[in-house]
């Protein structure tokens, strides 16, 4: 059996740059068992600096930031360990006959085909700053190793609908601990580290090409791809996944064809864009952000049957057009079409007074132990309030929630 090229820090690499293996696993397994706390001063300077570097090195080769990141705590203990002190190797990446750079010699665990652990000393890449040790790692989960190159594909953002998914495809294949996953998810979730993720939608859109040019086979950077079509400019085509970074940037999949970056095309109808209406004559059109999906009222506060705004997705927004706002029945709404409206909290909100100090939740209902609000504050909401895991909460951002039952 092949020797695997990744190792996990959390279960093999000290803490330190003084060798004690079975110290580290204790503390590590004891490190898993506690939930998380509200990061140290430490822990938020690494954060600071590894997430810049993941966000880069992420949209480079097409990865979840936060799983990079969540790696890079766990594999380095938060950056102090042997490794990533003296070498600043953040992911236990050993080196192989493909590495031509420096290296550091570390005592590391490996697993027999019996399942008992016994340790060698092992050479690890050297790198010269975080920035390269975040660079190989995004290189490693794109291109995987050499007698199997597509080992970690599940992790790519093509394929790996959350950050969930990914964590569990690095489970038995980059480590061989079968609760990997859940160790990088408890640091996902505990420190919001999805709020560097892009957001991926499959909504079906329809584009214009703006200028003719390749399309690749992969959502990373040109660099990283391989051409394997073309399109020109005029030519329509239809998108189906489209991946919003958080900068704005977008890549976008064509159908029967490949992937391309969003400047690339011009916007069409989307079959699963706002019902179709027709603009006030005379008004003047303003585009807003719509927070929360909304229904459609009449001038008398009727709500029209079957039409209804949606976001893209459970954590996007979208953008629509408005033409001023109404009151009815001492509510205000946006007019967004001939006698049609939406109430004005699903875009700008509604303004709540908490009576508890609250913490803020993703999606999932995981609680973010570094973000918290204050009794009393006064927090803007968006639409109704939304049922997760069969609690009520009311979203105050993307990927942001508040228990209904905090505010007043």
């Amino acid at each position: 059996m092949k020797k695997r090229l990744l190792t996990s820090i959390a279960a093999a690499v000290v803490l330190t740059s003084t060798i004690a293996p079975a110290s580290n696993i204790s503390a590590i397994n004891d490190l898993r068992s506690q939930k998380v706390s509200a990061a140290t001063d430490a822990q938020t300077a690494f954060l600071n600096k590894a997430a810049k570097q993941a966000v880069k090195a992420a949209k480079k080769y097409g990865t979840y930031p936060s799983v990079m990141i969540a790696q890079a705590i766990v594999e380095s203990g938060w950056g102090q360990s042997g490794l990533a002190v003296n070498a600043n190797n953040l992911f236990g990446m050993k080196a192989d006959d493909s590495w031509g750079g420096a290296t550091y010699s570390a005592k590391t665990r490996e697993e027999g085909k019996n399942g008992k652990s016994y340790y060698i000393t092992a050479s690890f890449r050297k790198y010269n700053s975080f920035e390269e040790s975040f660079e190989d790692n995004g290189k490693k989960l794109r291109e995987g190793v050499t007698w199997q190159p597509l080992r970690y594909k599940g992790t790519w953002l093509e394929n790996a609908n959350t950050y969930a998914e990914a964590t569990k495809a690095l489970t038995g294949t980059y480590a061989t601990d079968s609760k990997y996953d859940i160790a990088l998810n408890s640091r996902i979730t505990s420190h919001n580290l999805n709020q560097y993720d892009p957001v991926i939608s499959k909504a079906t859109k329809h584009y214009t090409v703006d200028k003719s040019g390749s399309v690749y086979n992969w959502p990373t950077n040109h660099s990283v791809a391989k051409a394997v079509g073309s399109v020109k400019s005029g030519e329509k085509v239809t998108v189906t996944k489209t991946i919003t970074y958080n900068d704005g940037s977008t890549r976008m999949y064509i159908e029967g064809k490949g992937w391309i970056n969003g400047t690339s095309l011009t916007k069409g109808k989307t079959t699963t864009s706002a019902p179709s209406t027709q603009a006030p004559k005379g008004a003047t059109k303003v585009e807003k952000n719509l927070m929360h999906n909304a229904y459609v009222y009449d001038a008398k506060g009727k709500k029209i049957k079957g039409k209804m705004y949606k976001v893209n997705d459970e954590e996007g927004t979208k953008l629509i057009a408005t033409y001023g706002t109404k009151t009815i029945k001492k509510k205000t709404y946006y007019r967004v079409g001939e006698n049609e409206y939406i109430a004005a909290g699903n875009i700008d909100g509604t303004l709540r007074f908490l009576k508890h100090n609250a913490y803020v939740y993703n999606q999932y209902g995981n609680r973010d132990n570094t973000l918290k609000r204050k009794k009393n504050e006064q927090v803007a909401t968006y639409g109704s309030a939304v049922k997760i895991n069969g609690k009520k909460y009311y979203r105050i951002g993307i990927r942001q929630y508040i228990k209904k039952s905090n505010f007043m």
